[in-house]
């Protein structure tokens, strides 16, 4: 690979895809994503990583804890059942926050786009961390309430989340799954998409990220050509059947030797915050 300079902000990579999605589309997702700019001496072999659920496969058959939160029918971040009546997403996925009245979960399908296919419930309570900090996502998590229960529907079923005596390992292997962009430039995934990474160290992490600054509510994860990029966040990160992060954050230029970094469901903070405001 070649040698990274990190650009002299944190920005949100605000990606137009202009005869792709409608304008509302756009900016319905893209304004919720924060991918942190990077300048390559090599551009041509920075070229070669896409900006999707890079390295990963679609699925045939919907992951039933596996939600998408809308604004107005518009994908913006996903989501996932940790209770009959709530989801779990990321804090910046509410930031800015949507009226309320336009928000929608929609759950049992592969399909992004395709309504019908799947089930829609309307949103009626959002609940972000108090202490959601939006410099460095700092508790960037969020509760997502239904107006009505996702288990009046067979196809639809709860994530088991970590607690705080989780042993995540380094190395080990995660999945996470999503419907973000299908290459860099491009459209958001029409079909769901997964792929599976392993756990970086968080001192390994914190080295490659310096000078930017990887909070302690975070883990690290992602290889070369395998990573989550801008539509994914908020959406789950598993690991033996157990969800044990979401996606917060990464570089603009997804699968590069940069970890996405995942806010971590273990951590002391999100435990007590998602115990309190959803009984889980």
């Amino acid at each position: 690979m070649g040698s990274f300079k990190m650009g002299p902000a944190l920005l949100l990579l605000a990606l137009c895809v202009a005869g792709v999605l409608c304008n509302d589309e756009q900016d319905a997702y893209a304004s919720r994503q924060r991918r942190v700019p990077m300048e390559s001496k090599n551009d041509d072999k920075e070229r070669k990583f896409s900006g999707r659920i890079v390295g990963g496969t679609e699925l045939e058959e919907p992951l039933p804890y596996l939600l998408s939160l809308r604004d107005s029918g518009h994908h913006i971040c996903g989501a996932s059942i940790i209770s009959a009546t709530h989801a779990l997403s990321a804090a910046h996925c509410q930031n800015p926050p949507s009226d309320l009245e336009r928000l929608t979960l929609l759950g049992g399908t592969t399909q992004r786009t395709d309504d019908a296919s799947g089930i829609v419930f309307q949103v009626d309570k959002v609940v972000t961390h108090p202490e959601f900090v939006q410099k460095t996502y700092l508790n960037d998590v969020a509760i997502i309430r239904s107006s009505t229960s996702f288990l009046d529907h067979p196809g639809l079923a709860i994530v088991p989340i970590a607690t705080e005596l989780y042993n995540l390992k380094v190395n080990s292997i995660a999945t996470v799954s999503g419907w973000g962009l299908t290459a860099q430039d491009s459209n958001l995934a029409p079909t769901l998409r997964t792929v599976n990474i392993p756990i970086t160290s968080y001192s390994k992490c914190v080295a490659k990220w310096r000078p930017v600054r990887i909070v302690k509510t975070a883990i690290c994860a992602g290889h070369p050509g395998r990573d989550s990029c801008n539509g994914d966040s908020g959406g789950p990160l598993l690991q033996n059947g157990t969800q044990i992060g979401l996606v917060s954050w990464g570089a603009d230029r997804c699968g590069s030797e940069y970890p996405g970094i995942y806010t971590y469901i273990g951590n002391t903070d999100i435990r007590k915050f998602i115990l309190e405001n959803s009984g889980v």
